[in-house]
């Protein structure tokens, strides 16, 4: 019989076996804890407890950790199938898919301001969900020029949305309720701003209920668009 091969430990002395998939995932994590530039191959080797020369083992250098750790935020953004027989729905699920990857990452979205990214190393599915959104609204009567503008709305809309709303929602210690915090006013007591002291009193909508507000917001305006298409 021929010999069965072995197969490699998936953990050493209790700890994980370093692979480029460790490494690639550890880099996403903070990536999307502090941002890009928080990721050198010496913070790197720190957060896995492994030293700087074990990771040139699996990767060739700071650079193709980037691309990989890009590589692999997009490949998890994968909306569902959009249908043009529901298409409130659809743009409805295609931005909770964006809102999904951006809070699971938020500090990684930046890459483009942080990070040199040649056009080669875009992943397909940031070409491929655009096309197939815009092929949705043109589907549904929108010419090509008023799809790409509702698209450029929800998606600053919902990046907007993930970094200032989700983003202070999902760190511990932030439970805010009100549009200002308490304490924000004390501390500024003797400001003339009664507008705002009665808007803070008034509980602010949860973060979902916001982000459908955001979302009907873009529905309505393809709504008007349909409308005023001769």
């Amino acid at each position: 019989m021929p010999a069965t091969p072995r197969r490699r430990p998936a953990t050493r002395k209790g700890r994980p076996v370093l692979t480029r998939e460790i490494i690639v995932a550890k880099a996403l994590e903070m990536a999307g804890a502090q941002g890009f530039p928080a990721i050198t191959m010496r913070a790197l080797a720190a957060e896995l407890d492994v030293t700087v020369r074990a990771l040139y083992n699996y990767v060739e250098d700071r650079e193709e950790i980037v691309s990989l750790a890009v590589d692999l935020m997009l490949t998890s953004w994968n909306p569902p199938p959009l249908d043009p027989a529901a298409w409130e729905t659809s743009v409805a699920d295609y931005a909770r898919s964006l809102r999904a990857l951006y809070r699971r990452w938020p500090r990684a979205l930046p890459v483009s301001l942080d990070e040199d990214t040649p056009p080669a190393s875009v992943h397909p599915n940031r070409l491929l969900n655009l096309d197939h959104f815009l092929r949705l609204l043109r589907d549904v009567g929108l010419d090509l020029p008023s799809a790409l503008a509702a698209h450029r709305q929800l998606s600053l809309l919902v990046l907007s949305f993930a970094l200032v709303v989700d983003g202070p929602a999902g760190r511990a210690g932030d439970d805010r309720k009100t549009l200002v915090p308490d304490a924000w006013l004390t501390a500024h007591a003797d400001l003339d701003i009664p507008v705002l002291r009665e808007a803070a009193a008034l509980p602010l909508p949860t973060p979902d209920e916001q982000f459908d507000e955001l979302v009907s917001a873009v529905v309505d305006r393809i709504h008007a668009e349909l409308s005023d298409t001769p």
